[in-house]
Formats: C-alpha cells, structure tokens, sequence
C-alpha cells in the first residue's frame, strides 16, 4: 500500500514531487506557507532549462572568481557579514577541487539531460509551461573571458554572435550558443504542474507554516521548503539571493536568452515580457531588499541590449536560492530516517531540475529502483566534508 505523503514547499521542486507522487497514486498534500504556488524563488529565475550549464557552484574557477569578485560594489557575488556563513563557507572552500567539481559536474549533467526531456514531456501533454526549445547564447564582453573559456557549444566570434542575435548592442569578444537548450514561465510551469497533481488527486494547502516536521501527521513528508530547508531538516542549505527586473517586450528584444557570464546576469524573452535575472547574494532568510542589486542588473543587461527605458519596468523582484556548499542538490532520507526525504538545495538550477528531481523522490517513496544513482546528493555526504587545516 502507497503510503500518505506530506510535500513541504510549492515551489517547482514540491510541484513536481506532488505530481509524480499522485500519479503514481500516493496520496499526497502539498503544504506552504504563501498565499499561491510559486510564490517564492520559482516565481522569479530567469527561467533557463540549461543541461550543458553543469558547473556546481563549488569548484576552483568559481572560488577564485568569487574572491577577485568580493572588493567589487556591482560583483555578481555578495556575501553578507554573518557569523553564521562560517561554517558553510568553509564547508564550501573544502569543496571547491577540482576533483569534487568534476564528480559534481557529471553528476549535474546527467540530472539535467534527463530533465530536459521531461521538461519537454510535460509541455507535449499539453501542461501550459512556456516551455520553447530556444537555445541559448553565452555571451562574454571581454577577450580575457571568452579566451579562459572552457564551455561546449559552437564558439562563435564578436560579429558572428551579433549575426545570430541581432539585439546584441554593446561589445561581445565571443560567445558560444547551445542549440538544444530551452525555457519556460516559471510561475506558469509551477502553476500548470500543480494543476495536472490536483487533478491526479493532490491537495493542497497554502498559507500554513510549517515550525517542525515532527507535526506533520504522515507516514512521508519530503522537505522541498528552499532556502527554509535548514530549519526543517539538519543539512547546510543557505538563502542566496537573486534579484530580477521585468520588462515590457520590445520588438528589438533577443529572440533567444543571452547569458553575459563575466556579470553573470540572464536576458530571457517571455511571451509578454523580457527579463533581467541575476547576481547571489549569500544572506540570512530576512535580509533586505538591495535596490543597488538590482541596477547592477538592469546594467549589465543594457551593456548588452543598449538603454532600456524605465518606462518599460513592469516589475523588480528578489528571492531566496537554497544554495549547499558543494553546489549539488540535497536528495534522500536524513541520517537513515526513511520518512523524511530532502529535496533541496538546487541553488540555480531548480528549475531545471525540478521534473528530475520529483521523479527521483516518488521512486524513493514508492520504493522503485531509483532511475539515476543518488550518492553524490546524499544528505549525509556534508559528513564527510571537514573545514580545511588551519595554516
């Protein structure tokens, strides 16, 4: 007999894990805190379905782009002083070899090929997502950048990049595009998969907190809560900060997203939008709103696009990214409690992720051989990374 399950969070990682496990016929409630699905980070990313971009967050390139980063007052990266990022930075400083970026990156890499097809699968069904396979164009301003480069794709030059997306206005030294990447509406993917797990016989029920797991009346609960996953379940998540600015569409608009990846800031054309989406900002849960973030954003963006006028501003926004110390999600029963699974942790790539990764959660509930191999998201690895020696 399927057991009773509780999904903590709706966002696109609870939504999906809800519709998996409804399908399956397990009888599963959603349960979150806000007043609508999404209301949280999956509202706001740049809305990338990007398998080729499998770089976790920890790896060397990343830390010492982020140490030449952090003197700078428009850095993509910010870190708050807090005392309590210690611990969490120096689980992510352990991190960051090259060898563990290399197991993280295969391991990425083969959640996101999986998930990109469900994705598709999802959308094909007829699930209203936004889901277009657009590609994308990863974009450098400088010829440093472009030449320490180590991405895949076709490698494009200035003119060639400026040939195949006609928006761009500023200078691009190079660019790579990925054919076979997509996107979709976040908040209209995340509000279409709960639809399709309501109909397969989900519930559920917004505006309630959750204080402590131990409440929850259920033979399951999956914790999917985001950046509040550290108050539910023992694992280093942290809230990373991103922020976005929406745009009414302009005929001149990109018509596919571009990626600038020395200011790490997306463009992404919507149906009747054009977003800007970007930078982290490793925080605590109630830190506040940073309106300099969000012109280092719109910056970047016109650096690229040239000026984009105010009066085209539809919406500024910022949420929460759960960010790990070694950039890989969090996936599996906490310390052999099978009742409790995590899924969590996804930092940039929720989206992405989240058809992948709800399907992973139901086989675990249902007692399925798991479709890809789950020891590197492991909740008990953050055991086995120790701080580094003290010189």
């Amino acid at each position: 007999m399927n057991p009773d399950v509780v999904v903590v969070g709706c966002g696109a990682i609870g939504a999906c894990t809800a519709l998996e496990l409804a399908r399956r016929g397990v009888s599963v409630t959603i349960v979150d805190g806000g007043p609508e699905p999404a209301w949280g980070c999956s509202a706001g990313n740049a809305g990338l379905i990007t398998p080729s971009h499998a770089v976790p967050l920890a790896s060397p390139e990343n830390l010492r782009q982020g140490l030449l980063w952090l003197p700078r007052r428009d850095s993509p990266l910010r870190l708050a002083p807090r005392l309590d990022l210690v611990p969490w930075l120096a689980r992510y400083v352990a991190a960051s070899t090259a060898r563990r970026a290399e197991r993280g990156e295969r391991t990425l890499a083969e959640l996101g090929a999986t998930s990109v097809e469900l994705h598709a699968a999802l959308a094909a069904e007829g699930l209203d997502t936004g889901f277009r396979r657009t590609g994308c164009l990863y974009v450098y301003e400088t010829e440093d950048g472009f030449e320490r480069s180590s991405m895949a794709g076709k490698r494009l030059d200035g003119d060639e990049a400026r040939e195949l997306e006609p928006a761009l206005r500023g200078h691009v030294a190079g660019a790579y595009v990925e054919p076979d990447e997509a996107i979709c509406e976040p908040r209209r993917f995340v509000h279409a998969v709960v639809g399709a797990a309501i109909e397969a016989g989900a519930k559920l029920q917004l505006r309630t907190e959750v204080r402590r797991v131990s409440d929850l009346r259920a033979d399951r609960v999956v914790v999917a809560a985001g950046a509040w996953t550290g108050r539910l379940a023992p694992v280093p998540v942290v809230a990373g900060k991103g922020y976005h600015v929406d745009l009414a569409s302009a005929p001149t608009d990109p018509r596919m997203p571009v990626f600038a990846q020395e200011s790490r800031v997306i463009v992404t054309p919507f149906a009747n939008r054009l977003r800007l989406a970007g930078t982290l900002e490793l925080c605590g849960l109630e830190s506040p709103f940073g309106p300099r973030r969000i012109e280092t954003v719109r910056r970047a963006g016109e650096r690229l696009l040239g000026p984009l006028p105010r009066d085209r501003d539809l919406e500024v926004w910022a949420g929460l990214r759960p960010c790990t110390p070694d950039g890989l999600p969090v996936l599996g029963p906490v310390g052999g409690d099978e009742r409790v699974i995590v899924a969590s942790g996804h930092a940039t790539l929720g989206l992405t992720l989240a058809p992948v990764t709800g399907r992973l959660v139901a086989e675990l509930v249902t007692g399925e051989p798991t479709s890809i191999e789950l020891g590197p998201l492991s909740p008990d690895r953050f055991r086995m990374l120790r701080r580094p020696a003290r010189a």
